[in-house]
């Protein structure tokens, strides 16, 4: 049936009408004021919506004093972190160690023991020396130790290789010995495991672009431009890290529980599209709730097609977390898909926060959200407990007040305007709820995907930095050393020390077909050194 519209009508026109056609004229005058209503009512939402998103407090926590305070990312901000009422860090403060059952005697040498010691001495003068009562000469009878933390810029030196070559002198047989040396990180390069992985740590760790590292190296007096820089990154990705890459997807589809998420990425040289558009980074990991080692992968893709986790994930059987997107709803019939309760959550926050607060009180999205609460509280409840323990748990606590849940939000899908943010997270949560349910099944399947988007957000910090990478060179080896450094940090490494003995290790082995070798360079494995660890216990 076509819409009928509301024409402007003369008064002459409008006396000539009958009652009947007065009538119709009104009740199309009360849908069309109905209609602008809605979307005013929605663009106020969307607005207030966006001014929180912008100037409010991220956190979805009901209770202000539970979330965690941002911090300011602002140029003054020494002005507005700093506090009279912060006391000043002890050596013990800044230099953590693990706990202890009882106290120890020269604990705070003990905290500095892994530090290179400059001592110095404060000793009186030999004229000073001496006893102001007698003359005596004056004897040590103590030693006030004292001790500071001292920080040392970073600085480049010339790393010299001398191969001697033997040879016999005493007959001619011209017979010629070499030393040995081992094998250069990049042939024809001036290139070393420590300033590759010092590039590595400032662009990928850090979030320093290479024009800025290119900048600060002038100023040490090293003239190292970026385009050098970003060819060290790609050829030692492609020679060497795509062999640790590799191992740890290969470790990563044997986890029971993955969980999963994608972010945008602007790659400006891929062939046959324009600069300005968006490719994306896949992210996955193991489900925080197993067992293994933590595994955190990015993959770079040009688009957002199913086809990419379907290949990534090829041969792979168990459960996978994920948002709502429809892509990964056509997986193979070997995963389970498993819903992120965080996105309802956040749906009806949303709408809770586009309301002003006087209004909140006794809302469908204060209901929602106290609903969902319960259900955390429960997953707090039953952190520690086993994998057994954990779904037992949830069957007979999480089950009843979801079943209710989704029962109490049916009748809302047709009364609430569909095209309203309390309309769009009712509808999104009971489209969702097969999925939404899944985490019951197994005690591993975690009640949200908060972790993979934790993945996707350390990404974006570097990307918000680099703004793009420059081919699709650079995104796959970006992928690559992102994924080996957020594992490297969930497994308590230090990437910068971790990614310097990779490239010392890595090439010292390439000659032979096994590589067997690379398990024990696993993030987790227990021959690394220990100057690879951030924690030494």
């Amino acid at each position: 049936m076509k819409k009928q519209t509301l024409l402007p009508l003369s008064s002459q026109q409008l006396n000539n009408c009958s009652k009947d056609e007065l009538l119709s004229l009104c009740k199309l005058l009360m849908a069309h004021n109905q209609e602008i209503t809605a979307k005013l009512d929605f663009m106020t939402q969307q607005l207030a919506l966006a001014q929180h998103q912008r100037y409010g407090r991220s956190s979805e926590k009901s209770n202000p004093e539970d979330g965690v305070k941002q911090l300011s990312f602002c140029f003054n901000e020494a002005e507005v972190q700093a506090s009279s009422d912060v006391t000043e860090p002890t050596i013990e403060d800044i230099i953590k160690k693990p706990a202890r059952t009882k106290k120890q005697k020269g604990k705070r040498q003990q905290d500095l023991s892994d530090f290179p010691v400059e001592r110095i001495e404060h000793k009186l003068s030999e004229e000073a020396c001496s006893c102001p009562h007698c003359s005596s000469p004056l004897k040590v009878i103590n030693r006030e130790l004292s001790n500071y933390m001292k920080f040392v810029p970073a600085h480049f030196e010339n790393e010299e290789h001398v191969v001697y070559v033997y040879g016999c002198t005493n007959c001619e047989c011209d017979h010629i010995e070499r030393a040995e040396k081992e094998k250069p990180l990049l042939r024809g390069s001036v290139a070393t495991p420590s300033v590759v992985a010092a590039v590595i740590n400032g662009k990928y760790v850090n979030s320093v672009p290479l024009a800025r590292q290119e900048k600060e190296f002038q100023r040490y007096g090293v003239n190292l431009s970026r385009q050098t820089m970003a060819n060290w990154i790609i050829r030692c990705t492609e020679d060497y890290l795509s062999l640790l890459y590799d191992a740890l997807r290969e470790e990563l589809l044997s986890c029971p529980a993955i969980q999963c998420d994608e972010t945008r990425v602007q790659v400006i040289k891929e062939d046959g599209r324009p600069a300005e558009s968006d490719s994306w980074m896949w992210i996955y990991r193991t489900g925080e709730l197993t067992e293994q080692p933590p595994i955190v992968l990015y993959n770079y893709q040009m688009t957002r097609q199913a086809q990419h986790p379907k290949t990534f994930l090829s041969g792979y059987k168990g459960y996978l977390t994920c948002d709502g997107y429809a892509a990964y709803h056509s997986m193979s019939e070997d995963i389970v898909v498993s819903g992120c309760m965080a996105h309802v959550r956040r749906k009806f926050n949303d709408c809770l926060v586009a309301l002003p607060a006087k209004d909140r009180k006794g809302t469908v999205a204060e209901e929602a959200l106290k609903r969902l609460a319960l259900l955390y509280k429960i997953e707090d409840f039953l952190e520690t407990k086993t994998e057994e323990e954990r779904r037992e748990g949830r069957l007979q606590q999480s089950k009843p007040i979801l079943e209710a849940f989704f029962e109490w939000l049916k009748p809302m899908e047709v009364a609430a305007d569909s095209q309203s943010l309390i309309g769009k997270a009712v509808k999104y949560a009971l489209n969702q709820q097969t999925y939404l349910e899944t985490y019951l099944l197994n005690g591993l399947i975690p009640i949200d995907n908060n972790a993979a988007e934790r993945a996707a957000k350390a990404f974006a910090v570097g990307r918000n930095n680099w703004m793009f990478c420059y081919s699709p060179n650079g995104a796959k080896a970006s992928s690559i050393i992102y994924s080996i450094v957020e594992t490297a940090k969930a497994n308590g490494l230090r990437p910068y020390e971790y990614f310097s003995y990779l490239l010392e290790t890595i090439p010292q082995y390439l000659d032979g077909k096994q590589r067997e070798f690379i398990k024990d360079l696993m993030p987790w494995s227990s021959t690394l050194p220990d100057r690879c660890r951030s924690n030494k216990k």
